[in-house]
């Protein structure tokens, strides 16, 4: 039980630490404080509708093993990992493109994204 015990606090660490590491992500990416202000607002409500829908997909039933509700985080989480390279792939380009001139970011020649 000791074991399986730290594999739930290694598992809900590391789901609970992608929430600040994305909205990081978000809001250095972004210029603008409205802007800003409503992409992080958009995505807390995101957050709340997969709590919601965590509830329904974890059905009693189920039980033991949760089998459609953990193939559905894994394939949640596959999705944010290709977001993630595709974003950063998109912003690295980006990031060129402007140190030769090529583009302006969000409006300011000083601007550069984060990766």
């Amino acid at each position: 039980n000791g074991v399986r015990y730290f594999g739930v606090f290694l598992l809900t660490a590391g789901s609970n630490a992608n929430v600040p590491t994305a909205l990081a992500y978000q809001a250095n990416n972004i210029r603008g404080q409205w802007t800003r202000a409503f992409s992080s607002a958009l995505f807390v409500g995101f957050a709340g509708m997969g709590g919601i829908s965590g509830g329904t997909i974890f059905r009693s039933q189920d039980a033991p093993k949760y089998v459609p509700g953990v193939s559905a985080a894994i394939a949640c989480n596959i999705l944010i990992i290709v977001f993630v390279l595709g974003l950063s792939g998109y912003f690295a380009r980006a990031n060129r493109q402007a140190e030769r001139g090529q583009r302006i970011l969000e409006g300011s020649k000083k601007f550069r994204y984060t990766l």
